[in-house]
């Protein structure tokens, strides 16, 4: 006897939790300074924000996290980069 599952659910499986946070949890989720967050931001440690209007932005809570993760793992400062640019570029699969 065979199981399909449909392919909504598959999807819904695979696609990340969309949750935005803004500048002070992430902050607090990742338990650094303002300083170091704009540091490890302009040095490409940390995903870029996404506009949320004219004045606000956010970031992505799952980017964050995967960051996170991979710190917290102990991966080289490259590795952490090439995670960061892989995250921004899945962005553009988001929309599809």
């Amino acid at each position: 006897m065979t199981h399909t599952v449909p392919t909504a659910a598959i999807t819904a499986i695979q696609a990340p939790e969309l949750q935005i946070i803004r500048k002070p949890q992430a902050l607090n989720m990742l338990g650094i300074s303002k300083s170091n967050f704009h540091n490890k931001l302009n040095q490409g440690l940390l995903p870029k924000a996404i506009a949320l209007g004219a004045n606000s932005v956010g970031y992505f809570k799952h980017e964050l996290t995967a960051v996170l993760v991979a710190m917290a793992t102990g991966k080289s400062q490259d590795e952490i980069k090439a995670l960061v640019k892989s995250l921004v570029e899945q962005r553009q699969q988001l929309a599809a």
